[in-house]
């Protein structure tokens, strides 16, 4: 028995290995593309603690970037993702073994295939790393949950908080949905005032490592002249919310279609998580449900990005892992409905995950690639807005292209390079300093992350 479930879990290892892999070979996109912009002008590793002041910092993943080198290969510069996400599939397993290896094996195939974690586990940026020390903190506590001991869990635990936090700074919501699930489950024991004695042993030493992290930071933005930084930010909007909440649901599923009937199927799969045999029903509410509910009424900034709820994400493939092993193993109609939920969820996965292999986030090299085709020896081309600037330089880099890069402006050269993002339009034939260009190479990206661009040639 157990040899095969080793045997299928290294299978559907290789398979979301297999997935991170080929949808990791385009040039980066545009936050990755300023990630590795700005590790490279860091210069040191502690540079990149102490002089990128930005939300696009993801320590670990910046001090990769600067590590395999600007003009490293896209699929070398996500590595470290690619790694961490794969590794991220038998730790969900894991999680689940000692109950049922049916679980775990189905915990294992929802984050092999799930857009959204193969998403973030394929591009250079911090999320996947923040998904590992999760889960990783999930599985030690509900380890120790069961008798309540092992010294070595809090140091264990103050590692993850560590490595979390410097790999992406939404490890702060996982943190405090693991305090609250350990501290609302000593309580249904013990009492509020045990709960509360062993919860602060228990984790002393991972808030106390998480506080420094932060201190770090801190410090460093507050010595900078220019304070920490956003590369956008925009203030709380409920439809922003809603529709990144949907987004979010949508691509943890496979589910295609944006519809708001995603939220309260979630939440109705929360609230009968505990009749549906869950172990971890307080997690999974306080993860799925409480932490964006909290953000919303807190009208947290920059609410329309999916990626920022990361956190709910993971508890929802655990919950359906948990409830649908549960299901099956009762067998009947509950056997029926949760192989046909599963099955759409990984067909509906599996779609998605094509569709972001072949666009691969729009994949600013082509764009290099066309420019490279009429100007053999090197291209001059102004950028519509600076935002598009770290893609080109980063493709060019890949491609080992040489490339001047020009601001907005007045400068009728060659080439013109616009960017625009989801519901923005391209301008047909624009004119700069009187010059008309025309379109003559252009990509739009599909699912969680990219930018749509087209590149222009200055008409003879």
């Amino acid at each position: 028995m157990q040899r095969q479930f080793s045997f299928f879990l290294a299978a559907i290892m290789l398979l979301g290995l297999g997935l991170r892999t080929a949808a990791a070979t385009g040039g980066l996109w545009l936050d990755e593309a300023w990630s590795a912009e700005l590790a490279h002008m860091a210069g040191t590793p502690l540079g990149v603690f102490l002089k990128i002041n930005h939300d696009n910092n993801h320590h670990l993943n910046s001090l990769w970037l600067q590590f395999v080198g600007f003009d490293a290969p896209p699929l070398l510069q996500r590595a470290l993702s690619i790694v961490a996400g794969t590794l991220a599939i038998p730790v969900a397993a894991e999680i689940f073994r000692r109950r049922s290896h049916g679980i775990a094996l189905i915990a294992a195939l929802l984050f092999a295939v799930s857009p959204m974690v193969v998403t973030m586990g394929s591009e250079a940026r911090g999320y996947a790393g923040m998904s590992l020390a999760l889960l990783l903190a999930i599985l030690l506590i509900d380890r120790w949950l069961v008798d309540e001991r092992g010294e070595r869990t809090r140091m264990r635990l103050a590692l993850c908080f560590a490595l979390g936090a410097l790999s992406q700074l939404t490890m702060l919501f996982g943190c405090i949905a693991l305090i609250g699930w350990v501290f609302l489950t000593l309580h249904a024991r013990h009492g509020v005032v045990v709960a509360a004695r062993r919860a602060l042993v228990l984790f002393f030493p991972a808030v106390i490592t998480l506080g420094v992290v932060l201190g770090v930071l801190a410090g460093a933005a507050l010595a900078s002249p220019l304070g920490f930084q956003f590369g956008d930010y925009k203030p709380f909007e409920l439809l922003l919310f809603l529709h990144a909440i949907v987004e979010m649901l949508g691509y943890t599923i496979g589910w295609p279609i944006v519809s708001l009937w995603l939220m309260p199927a979630a939440l109705i799969l929360v609230v009968l998580a505990r009749r549906l045999g869950t172990d971890r029903a307080i997690f999974y509410t306080l993860a799925i449900a409480a932490f964006p509910v909290t953000l919303a009424i807190l009208h947290a900034g920059n609410p329309g990005h999916p990626r920022y709820y990361l956190v709910a994400a993971l508890a929802l493939l655990l919950l359906i892992a948990e409830a649908s092993g549960t299901m099956i193993a009762r067998g009947g109609w509950h056997r029926g409905l949760a192989l046909l939920a599963l099955a759409g969820i990984t067909a509906g996965s599996l779609w998605q995950d094509v569709d972001l292999i072949r666009n691969q986030r729009g994949d600013p090299t082509q764009a290099i690639i066309a420019m490279r085709a009429r100007a053999p020896r090197g291209g001059v081309v102004v950028i519509d807005r600076w935002m598009g600037q770290a893609m080109l330089e980063v493709a060019a880099a890949h491609l080992h292209y040489p490339i001047t890069v020009l601001a907005p402006g007045c400068k009728p050269v060659r080439f013109l390079f616009v960017d625009r993002f989801k519901g923005e339009t391209f301008p047909v034939d624009p004119v700069r300093c009187g010059v008309r260009y025309r379109a003559f190479a252009s990509a739009r990206a599909h699912g969680l992350s990219g930018s749509h661009w087209t590149l222009y040639e200055r008409r003879p």
